[in-house]
């Protein structure tokens, strides 16, 4: 299955997860968007917490997705969360759209620390997500290096210093 965003539908992705229980933490182009800036992005990008428990939730999630595994095939019932630690990061096409797991972004501190430093913000009919910090967010695109990552600095530099230092009312 290709890369397809014409379902993307980053709200119902969400509600999955909420459903069924999965701890996480948004970063990516999805973390910066709802930060304030006004980019393009075509892809669900979450960290989400280790453990048999949250993992299994994850899988149970991505079956609800009917997820496939970019140029690998679809996700299948396994007996544990396990499986999911076969990679740093997992690449899938799902019914609402591509989304990507990322165990450990290159830039991020590991989970616990990107949770603790993370916002809680609203997506779609009120579901709450942890969107990781602007800070992070600058230091995982810092990292990452792709000319999309770096165009995309100064304007979450811009937003950081915004809200440490807000215009006069």
């Amino acid at each position: 299955m290709q890369r397809d965003s014409s379902n993307f539908d980053i709200a119902a992705i969400c509600d999955v997860l909420a459903r069924h229980g999965v701890e996480y933490v948004v970063i990516g182009g999805v973390a910066a968007v709802l930060h304030g800036a006004d980019l393009l992005t075509q892809d669900f990008d979450v960290v989400p917490r280790g453990g048999d428990a949250n993992l299994m939730r994850l899988t149970e999630a991505l079956l609800d997705l009917e997820a496939e595994v970019s140029f690998a095939g679809k996700v299948r019932r396994f007996p544990d969360g396990d499986w999911l630690l076969a990679s740093r990061t997992w690449t899938f096409e799902t019914r609402l759209g591509p989304f990507d797991v990322l165990f450990q972004p290159d830039g991020a501190p590991g989970y616990d620390l990107l949770r603790e430093m993370a916002s809680t913000q609203e997506v779609g009919d009120g579901v709450a997500v942890h969107v990781a910090s602007i800070d992070d967010l600058i230091s995982m695109k810092r990292a990452a290096g792709r000319p999309k990552d770096l165009n995309a600095l100064p304007l979450l530099e811009y937003l950081r210093d915004r809200q440490a230092n807000p215009p006069p009312a």
